[in-house]
C-alpha cells in the first residue's frame, strides 16, 4: 500500500516510546484461563496472539506460563486473533502474590514441573560451590 499526498500514515512502531522486542512465549490470559503467544513486548506492553477468538474483559491479568511473570494489564485494541495491552502491575509467582492473583498463582503451581534437586545438582548449568567444599 502507497502513501498518496496528503495521507497521513499510522506506523505504531514510530509512534511508541519504546521499541517492542520479539518473542514466542507462551502465556495464558485470565479470567478464563485463555492459552496465547505473546508476539512482541516491552516493560510497558505486549501484542498478545489467539489461536481462537477469545471472549476477554477489558482488564485482564497474562502469566509468562514457562516464569511465573504475571501482568495486571488493559487491553488496548483488538483485532480477530491478537490484542494490543498496556501493562499496569507485575509480579512474579515465584515469590509473594497480591491476594487477588492467588487463584491464577495456585494454577500456574499446580502446572510447573518438579525436578529433585539431585537431578538439577548433576546439571551442568548448576553453579558448583567454593573451591575446597
Amino acid at each position: 500500500m502507497t502513501v498518496e499526498e496528503g495521507e497521513v500514515q499510522t506506523n505504531w512502531e514510530e509512534r511508541r516510546a519504546l521499541p517492542r522486542l520479539p518473542t514466542t512465549l507462551r502465556a495464558k490470559a485470565f479470567p478464563g484461563e485463555h492459552d496465547c503467544i505473546i508476539k512482541d513486548y516491552n516493560e510497558r506492553g505486549a501484542r498478545l496472539y489467539f489461536p481462537g477468538r477469545p471472549q476477554l474483559a477489558e482488564q485482564l491479568v497474562v502469566v509468562v506460563w514457562s516464569t511465573g511473570l504475571a501482568f495486571e494489564a488493559f487491553t488496548r485494541w483488538k483485532s480477530a486473533t491478537e490484542i494490543g495491552v498496556r501493562f499496569v502491575r507485575s509480579c512474579d509467582f515465584r515469590g509473594r502474590a497480591p491476594s487477588h492473583l492467588l487463584d491464577i498463582k495456585a494454577l500456574w503451581m499446580k502446572s510447573r514441573t518438579r525436578s529433585p534437586r539431585r537431578a538439577l545438582m548433576s546439571q551442568k548449568a548448576m553453579v558448583v560451590g567454593r573451591k575446597g567444599r
